[in-house]
This record gives C-alpha cells, structure tokens and sequence, in this order.
C-alpha cells in the first residue's frame, strides 16, 4: 500500500517522510499573520479490503496539535460513507446525499469562518453527487481557540488503544491530486512547504 500527495497531484511521495502512528499524508502550515479560508483536495477511492477501518479526508486544523479541525471524506467500515465533522464533535453522516463506491473520484472542499464553524462540500464526480454541508464548531470551544493555521490531507487508520500500531485495510495507492490551500488574505499556499507522515506499523 502506498500513498502520493503531488500538487496538481498534490504534493511529493512520502520517501522521506516523518512517522504517525495512525495517519499518513500532508500538513502544510499557514503564512505568518494569516490563516486559512479554503482547503481542496481530490482523489479515487481505491478497493479497500479486509476488516479494518479507513479514512481518506481533507481538512482544517486549528494549528500542528490538532485540537479543532473541520474536515470531511470517505471512510470505510466493511462499507463505504462519506462524512463531514468539526472534531472532536461527532461526525455527520452525508452516504444518503453523496454516496461512494471503489473507483469514484471525489473531491473535497473545506471553507472555514475564524472562530465560529464553516462549511464543507463533498462532490463525487463519478456518480454526479454533491452536497454542501455546514459545520457548527464544537459547542464547548473557545471562539479564540478556533483558530485555522494548518491545512490537512490524511489517509488515517484507526486505534482500539491508543498508541498502537494501527493496521489498515487492504489497497493499494492512493493519490490525492488537485489540492489547494487559500488563507485569509487571499494567498495560494505553495504545497512545497507541507510536512509529509507515513502510518508506522502498518501491514
């Protein structure tokens, strides 16, 4: 199993990438005095395997820590869905409005409001899906916490324990092209600058 972020095909492969143990994918942090406003990325959903659970997503974290992010994608679970989420609030399920299926190409777009919530657009091409969903920000946080300084592109495994060594469903790569980062100010971010992760300890 292998996955490619490159910028029209999004970003560089992983080769020299740091160690997660349950993500792999790309971080790209925000400009000095300014945040992001949008987020995009793309890719096929690959024949995923086995009983293990899985996560292809895009999203908007408040820094590097992750505390707060607003994201949305496919997992799988045995089946496939798509999703939209403010963590660590509960997902929303979306399967019923933008459904996916092995080979769909689907992109994803975050918009982000400072400080409050924002929304997220789940588009599955294949089948002529797309839904928009806002977002509320968890109701327990700090409007000052909301902040919008890193933008993700994740493939992610799931812990039972935490700190485990994950393992991941069977594929084999997936790509995440088209990706883009817009901030406040209107700056494209060059994806040059993301730090890349691999999932340690996967089969």
């Amino acid at each position: 199993m292998r996955l490619s972020l490159l910028s029209t095909i999004c970003w560089a492969s992983t080769v020299l990438a740091a160690f997660d143990f349950n993500r792999a994918g790309a971080v790209l942090k925000a400009p000095t005095s300014d945040s992001f406003k949008s987020v995009t990325g793309s890719f096929a959903v690959p024949s995923l395997t086995g009983n293990n659970r899985l996560s292809i997503w895009v999203g908007i974290g408040d820094s590097t820590t992750q505390t707060y992010v607003l994201g949305g994608g496919v997992s799988y679970n045995k089946t496939l869905s798509t999703w939209t989420a403010f963590f660590p609030s509960p997902a929303t399920d979306t399967t019923s409005s933008v459904p996916a299926a092995n080979g769909d190409n689907i992109t994803v777009t975050v918009d982000i409001e400072l400080g409050a919530g924002g929304s997220v657009t789940i588009e599955n091409k294949t089948q002529n899906k797309k839904a928009t969903q806002a977002v509320a920000a968890p109701s327990k946080a700090n409007p000052d916490a909301l902040t919008a300084l890193a933008a993700d592109w994740w493939v992610q495994a799931y812990q039972v324990i935490p700190g485990e060594l994950v393992q991941t469903p069977n594929f084999t790569t997936i790509v995440i092209t088209g990706c883009s980062a817009t901030t406040e100010q209107g700056v494209s971010v060059p994806l040059s600058g993301a730090g890349a992760y691999e999932i340690q300890g996967t089969r």
